[in-house]
């Protein structure tokens, strides 16, 4: 069966309502939190040749940046009795979507997975609202780097040099990213405002003690008071 953005609409919307007791009303591929400002889009997914994983384009959108979604690919890989889109779907609303609740619909049970940070630049203050990891082990990866990576995840020390070097907008900034130890090398991945950033930010993940191969990869979003 042809599994399309509208499908995963559908799931997300059941599993904000159904799951987390949200009021989540779906029209077509995107899904509208009323009285919260949130609102989910989907975009086509793409299933792997090998049929059991999948990549499925989500964004979270809010009424204080206008019409722009804060995009994301979500991964899903088919478990012994789950599917993969339902697998992408559940990890997104758990380690990105809750960042995004944390601001705008903080008595939620997802946003009780996030961490909130006061930070200032000197002349003004934002709250910064920080997910969880989502760690992949492929084998070797210690337990020290994953309490290191929860304690200062790659994703705060971005925070902190944007505070300390660089003008921010009045507005919400979100960004994630992707550190991974593999046999052919390091990996380093920024996305700040859905732009690639990674060429300014090549050793967030130095202070970690890298053994064996996998990945690490967290949101945060920065919301000016």
């Amino acid at each position: 069966m042809e599994i399309t953005a509208e499908n995963v609409a559908e799931l997300v919307s059941r599993l904000l309502g159904e799951g987390h007791g949200l009021d989540a009303r779906q029209d077509g591929a995107v899904v509208h939190l009323p009285g919260h400002g949130l609102r989910v889009a989907v975009d086509v997914p793409d299933p792997q040749p090998n049929g059991v994983s999948i990549r499925v384009p989500i964004g979270v959108g809010h009424g204080s940046w206008g019409d722009v979604y804060a995009w994301d690919q979500a991964v899903g890989i088919a478990g012994a009795d789950r599917h993969p889109v339902t697998e992408a779907v559940d990890g997104w609303l758990h380690n990105v979507f809750s960042v995004f609740a944390a601001m705008a619909v903080p008595q939620s049970d997802l946003a009780q997975r996030v961490h909130k940070a006061e930070m200032s630049d000197g002349t003004r203050t934002a709250d910064v609202f920080y997910g969880a990891l989502a760690i992949r082990d492929f084998g070797g990866l210690s337990d020290g780097l994953k309490r290191a990576a929860v304690d200062r995840p790659p994703t705060m020390v971005v925070v902190e040099e944007l505070f300390n070097g660089y003008a921010l907008p009045d507005r919400p900034v979100w960004l994630y990213t992707f550190c991974a130890r593999m046999p052919g090398g390091p990996i380093t991945e920024v996305t700040l405002l859905n732009g690639d950033a990674s060429d300014g930010f090549a050793r967030i993940a130095d202070h970690l003690p890298w053994e064996g191969h996998g990945s690490l990869k967290s949101w945060a979003l920065i919301a000016p008071r």
